[in-house]
């Protein structure tokens, strides 16, 4: 009977650990003019397709580690990794990720901050998007 109750709880406590990984965070959707209530600023403005447009995020913590910028077509994927497990202080800093020269046109901007610990509740605790429109 003991073995059936360790082998049950060694059950559940697998079962829930994979769920975690399954919980999903919902994507806010963000007008560009109020990035300010995320810390964040896009550079110049206004932007047009001859400056090199630039994401500032305000306040952020120095172990916040960009993990890269991709360009598929109209979208532009911004992602930034962080292991809570670490337990380290949160030195604030402002941090300027380059997206570079776009042409003209519209574009979704999709910023996610991703915490790669493998006992993280929340794996993505903050994932928004934004359009950015840039004329000639």
């Amino acid at each position: 009977m003991k073995k059936l109750n360790l082998f049950l709880v060694i059950g559940l406590l697998l079962l829930n650990g994979c769920l975690d990984g399954l919980i999903e965070t919902s994507v806010n959707f963000v007008p560009v003019t109020d990035l300010s209530k995320y810390h964040m600023k896009i550079i110049p403005e206004p932007q047009t397709s001859l400056d090199t447009i630039r994401l500032v995020v305000y306040d952020d913590c120095q172990y916040n580690l960009l993990n890269g910028v991709t360009r598929t077509g109209n979208i532009i994927d911004i992602e930034k990794h962080f292991n809570s497990m670490m337990m380290l202080p949160c030195m604030i800093k402002n941090d300027t990720i380059k997206i570079g020269k776009l042409p003209p046109g519209n574009y979704t901007v999709n910023y996610k901050l991703v915490d790669f610990s493998t006992i993280a509740k929340n794996p993505v605790p903050l994932a928004i998007k934004f359009n950015l429109v840039l004329n000639k």
